[in-house]
This record gives C-alpha cells, sequence and structure tokens, in this order.
C-alpha cells in the first residue's frame, strides 16, 4: 500500500471495517440466477452444501435449443485445449489465440443451435484476449458478422451484475497443474 493511501486512512478495507464495527455478515441462502447443477460447485466450495436453489432444471431448460451438451441434463462442460499464452500487443495483458478460436466455435455453435447473440456471454480475465476474441470473432466467424458483435464479450469486473442464459469464460493460461492464476 502507497503512504498516501495508508495516511488517508486507507490501509483497512471496507469489510475489515464492518467486522470491526460489528456488523454481522449476511450469507445468501437461495440463489435463482443459475441452473442447480452449475450452482453445485458455490454451495459446496463456498456455502459448506448449504446453498439452496429457487428455480428448478425445469425452469432452467433450453427449449428448442439443439446444443450437442456431453450430458443432456447438465449444460454444462468444460473445454481443454493445449493452447499457449502470449504478451498482447499492449504489453500489458496476455491473449491466447487457440483458444479464443475455440471459443468463437463455441459461438458458431450455439448460434446455429437457435441461441440468439443476446443470450451469450463471453468472459475473461484479460483485456488483450477480450480485444483478441471480439476481433478473430468478427474476422473468422463464419456467420453474418453483425451476430457476433452483438455477442457480449468483457472482463471478469466489467461483466458484474449482467446476466446472460450462455457463458463462455476464457481463462487464457495456466500453470503446470493446467489450473489457471487468475483463479
Amino acid at each position: 500500500m502507497c503512504k498516501k493511501a495508508a495516511h488517508a486512512e486507507l490501509a483497512q478495507s471496507l469489510f475489515e471495517r464492518l467486522v470491526i464495527l460489528g456488523v454481522k455478515p449476511f450469507r445468501l441462502q437461495v440463489q435463482y440466477r443459475m441452473h442447480p447443477c452449475l450452482s453445485e460447485f458455490p454451495s459446496n466450495c463456498f456455502y459448506e452444501g448449504t446453498l439452496q436453489n429457487g428455480v428448478t432444471v425445469n425452469e432452467r431448460q433450453s427449449s428448442g435449443i439443439d446444443f450437442p451438451w456431453l450430458v443432456p441434463n447438465r449444460p454444462m462442460f468444460f473445454y481443454v485445449q493445449m493452447g499457449q499464452e502470449e504478451i498482447s500487443a499492449s504489453g500489458t495483458s496476455y491473449l491466447n489465440r487457440t483458444e479464443a478460436a475455440n471459443v468463437e466455435k463455441i459461438v458458431t455453435t450455439f448460434l446455429r443451435s437457435g441461441v440468439v447473440p443476446s443470450q451469450i456471454g463471453v468472459i475473461t480475465p484479460y483485456e488483450g484476449q477480450r480485444a483478441y476474441i471480439v476481433n478473430y470473432m468478427s474476422r473468422n466467424g463464419s456467420l453474418r458478422q453483425q451476430l457476433y458483435k452483438e455477442i457480449k464479450v468483457a472482463s471478469v469486473d466489467s461483466f458484474q451484475g449482467r446476466e446472460k442464459d450462455y457463458i463462455i469464460l476464457s481463462c487464457v493460461r495456466s500453470n503446470e497443474h493446467q489450473v489457471s492464476p487468475v483463479w
């Protein structure tokens, strides 16, 4: 922390101040956004299995969509490839060309399956990857260019508070154990 911030009494986070003031934390008890199979992870990892679903599997099923899910009643999958991250043109961020090409393929498959662009979101922790994906889809997508322009591609921070029916997460890089350093 810089001396200016410490002098302005900013050395303590807002959450630390709330705890010191005796404010009791309030945990989410019922989630209404995710398909129940997606909420299993946060429930087990952050809520000791107590997070309840306020929506049913049937309420989160996509009708009229012909996407080739690996397990039809569990609309999620992890697509791992052996791409290589590189420093973006700005010199301050990362991108992964192989992963961007695969994001475009998945987006195109969603679109061909009947998903409309406004239902799709692509999230990445790196601005370099965000810019590269937008550019790559507009240049290389096999469908009308306008469809790809309507896809929301954003950083993790700028996507906060938004909802999409289909999310593609582009991690860009991983460590030797194949785990993204961001997560």
